[in-house]
């Protein structure tokens, strides 16, 4: 029955997103003893209960990251490292306990851990795998399980230089052979979103908060109608593999919150290290977030001149994430050749095994795909040609509608704005440079989608006092509505149906590895005979060209 499936399903995902929670509340537990000093119960105008989660992804990520140096993650001391990273959330878990207030078991946390996530994991009866998850995302995973660090491993497969934090949490789970776990990963994101705009409307007493979540969720309501049907830049539950929303949605939140904190000039030690983590985490899985750093320079140097922190201060406080961002980096030297993979500029031509050039061309094909504007058309052509792929002049037409309706919405039920203009600049130019950025590097909708967001929650931010009050009921159903339109109707449709899942192991897949095959290259090395998809065959090669491997102590060097 369907109801046994979407059991195991959430029961799973239930599992998944409590042991990320004991993995951040580790962190927070051993912090204190660390530098003795008490973690404050809400941080970036978040409780710290939902921060908890979160963070430990980016542990429980990062520290996969970084065993893998030495180790694959198949290994069986990966399990063991894994399982350690809860153990200081146990041995605190009667305190825990004790903490907990089982009379909070209302309807808010109904709505918060069953209902929304219920949704959600409802997606997985009709979620497929991206493209990209056959074309380079599996077979990078299948290669972090089954070797540490390679050097020049971009040789094996040029794409898997663009891999991102994703991959190595990925790699790991693949010990649930159904694989929704890799889905689960967006989910949990998504899921934070919702317990983020939750806690705004319902529990915070900060207005800007509540307008920006109040606009951000009339705004997801606005998704499911327009031209085409619909689709205005908001979230989306994206292919397996495909980590933009994620992006979008942390954009999003570190936009707000910064934001926010500028306004008020106050920010925590605890709150610049947190933020900075974030930041960071944000260029881990995907470079194109990375306009983010805009807004936090100007809150670092309102601090400064402020004389709230001074520099120095600000350097200690940001030393951790500075040797994490080290060790990122030299990985990616160590694998692409290349500070920033496949920007071309930034590659150093002294190893052997890196192919003189190979990284401009890599970097022309990425561009060359996304459409972005590069000054060989006239700007009015290009918008004509890149307006029509992918569904882009769709999009943004509906985003230039909501946005209009959203404005007169404000102007009708809110009373004037109490931003400073100097804050409104700085809101503005923001989402003026984040557009910029889109148009010369991607303007594809699914890289808009925090800058889209954050545009909402913006005209919500220039929004005073709400002229009628809006009920706690009120806010509920407008959650739970926004969250059951996220889900498509063909995932309601198979799940009432129990139709058979679309996730499956690919390395056991009877179509992938005998009905469509490879193609033998060498004695080592087979090709896909189906397009450029290898999945997760180690064996593989989408470049068909021949790799040979040498060794530097514990490491191999790849070379074609």
């Amino acid at each position: 029955m369907f109801i046994i499936s979407f059991l195991e399903l959430f029961i799973k995902y239930v599992i998944f997103y409590i042991y990320l929670y004991l993995v951040g509340r580790s962190l927070f537990v051993i912090v204190p003893y660390l530098n003795k000093n008490k973690i404050d119960n809400k941080l970036l105008y978040v409780n710290i209960d939902i921060l908890y989660p979160l963070f430990g992804f980016i542990i429980f990520g990062n520290g996969l990251f970084i065993i893998n140096t030495f180790l694959p993650i198949g290994s069986i001391y990966v399990v063991i490292f894994v399982v350690l990273l809860i153990i200081p959330a146990i041995v605190k878990i009667k305190l825990f306990i004790r903490s907990l207030n089982f009379k909070k078991l209302n309807k808010k946390f109904l709505l918060y851990y069953l209902a929304i996530p219920s949704l959600l994991v409802i997606s997985t009866f009709d979620i497929a795998f991206n493209y990209d998850a056959g074309y380079y995302h599996l077979l990078h995973q299948n290669w972090l399980r089954n070797s540490n660090l390679i050097i020049g491993m971009v040789n094996i497969f040029w794409p898997f230089g663009m891999s991102s934090i994703y991959e190595y949490v990925s790699a790991f789970l693949w010990f649930d052979t159904s694989f929704v776990l890799l889905h689960f990963i967006n989910l949990f994101f998504i899921h934070f979103f919702y317990l983020f705009l939750g806690q705004n409307i319902i529990e915070s007493n900060n207005k800007y908060l509540a307008n920006s979540s109040i606009f951000v969720l009339l705004f997801s309501l606005f998704d499911n109608f327009g031209l085409g049907g619909g689709r205005n830049g908001y979230i989306y539950i994206q292919g397996v593999t495909k980590q933009d929303v994620t992006v979008g949605i942390l954009f999003f939140f570190l936009a707000l919150v910064i934001f926010l904190k500028i306004k008020d000039s106050n920010i925590t030690n605890q709150e610049i290290v947190i933020v900075s983590f974030l930041l960071f985490f944000i260029y881990q899985i995907k470079v194109s977030g990375v306009l983010i750093v805009y807004l936090y320079l100007i809150l670092l140097i309102n601090q400064i001149l402020k004389k709230r922190h001074n520099f120095t201060e600000l350097i200690k406080l940001n030393f951790p994430v500075l040797i994490l961002a080290i060790s990122w980096i030299l990985k990616s030297v160590y694998t692409t050749g290349c500070l920033i993979y496949p920007v071309n500029i930034t590659c150093i031509e002294v190893f052997d095994w890196y192919i003189d050039g190979s990284t401009e061309s890599f970097e022309g094909i990425t561009k060359q795909a996304s459409l972005a504007f590069d000054g060989t058309l006239p700007f009015l052509e290009w918008m004509q040609i890149a307006g029509s792929f992918e569904y882009r002049n769709q999009v943004f037409s509906n985003f230039l509608i909501s946005i209009l309706i959203l404005i007169f919405i404000k102007f009708t039920l809110f009373k004037k704005s109490e931003i400073k203009n100097s804050l409104k600049f700085v809101g503005l130019s923001f989402i003026f440079f984040s557009l910029l950025y889109l148009i010369y590097f991607g303007p594809i909708p699914r890289y808009a989608v925090g800058i889209c967001i954050f545009s909402a929650s913006f005209i919500g931010l220039l929004s005073s006092d709400r002229k009628h009050k809006i009920s706690n009921n009120f806010a509920f159903v407008l959650l739970f509505i926004s969250a059951l339109f996220l889900v498509r109707s063909t995932a309601y449709s198979a799940f009432l149906n129990n139709n058979e899942l679309k996730i499956f192991d690919p390395r056991t897949n009877y179509e992938i590895n005998y009905e469509i095959g490879f193609e033998k290259l060498s004695e080592d090395w087979v090709a896909p005979l189906d397009a450029d998809q290898c999945w997760a065959n180690i064996k593989c090669t989408a470049s068909k060209d021949i790799i040979e491997f040498g060794n530097a102590g514990i490491f191999k060097i790849a070379y074609k």
